[in-house]
């Protein structure tokens, strides 16, 4: 079971539930949403803060300097602040995303145009 909380600016939750997600779908060579359930995961708690996650895997570097940078402009940044700054972003690593995915490395969730737009 994957059921972790997640407070303040602790995004080990997150995080982790994405990889156990990944690590079942890998394991199990099952469909996402049987992964999902297999964790305890609903979709909408991996779809909102995907880009978190994709992120700290594409590029861990350009995802601490994120949340570093909004710490410094807010203070106690908000997870959805973050999250909306990681998924702009990522529309840099459209390529990279899409290889990763292929290979396995990312879940394979296939987001519009518009999830990238703040």
């Amino acid at each position: 079971m994957c059921s972790l909380t997640v407070t303040g600016l602790n995004l080990g939750g997150i995080h982790t539930r994405y990889g156990r997600v990944l690590h079942v779908l890998k394991e199990k060579k099952c469909s996402l949403a049987k992964a999902m359930t297999l964790c305890g995961v609903a979709r909408n708690t991996l779809r909102d803060f995907i880009g978190l996650c994709e992120m700290k895997i594409l590029d861990k570097s350009k995802y601490k300097s994120i949340i570093e940078e909004e710490k410094g402009r807010t203070g106690q940044p908000s997870v959805k602040a973050i999250e909306m700054r990681c998924r702009a972003a990522l529309s840099e690593y459209k390529t990279q995303s899409r290889r990763y995915k292929e290979e396995g490395k990312l879940l394979p969730f296939y987001p519009t145009d518009s999830f990238y737009s703040n």
